[in-house]
């Protein structure tokens, strides 16, 4: 298993998030990922088979973003956040 550093804060308000957005039945996490060690990537599926990504920092700080998006925008993503996060 490979190794994560998320925080409480992080886990939180991605279920929070999810929960706020759109509603707390028929999606689950399928993956979180340590993309740097501010911002983590929470991987969501719906029940109908879509999925999408949740980005938190490690204040709470959140966003989502479509699959269809791609990798590129999620790198994109996740380093403006990771520079927001670790600013002094």
């Amino acid at each position: 298993m490979p190794y994560m550093s998320v925080t409480a804060d992080q886990m939180s308000s991605a279920a929070g998030y999810l929960t706020r957005e759109w509603g707390d039945y028929g999606y689950r996490f399928e993956g979180i990922e340590t993309r740097t060690f501010a911002v983590s990537v929470f991987r969501v599926v719906c029940g109908d088979g879509g999925r999408f990504s949740i980005v938190a920092d490690k204040w709470g700080n959140t966003r989502h973003l479509d699959t269809h998006i791609g990798d590129e925008g999620l790198s994109e993503l996740v380093m403006a956040m990771h520079e927001r996060a670790t600013q002094p």
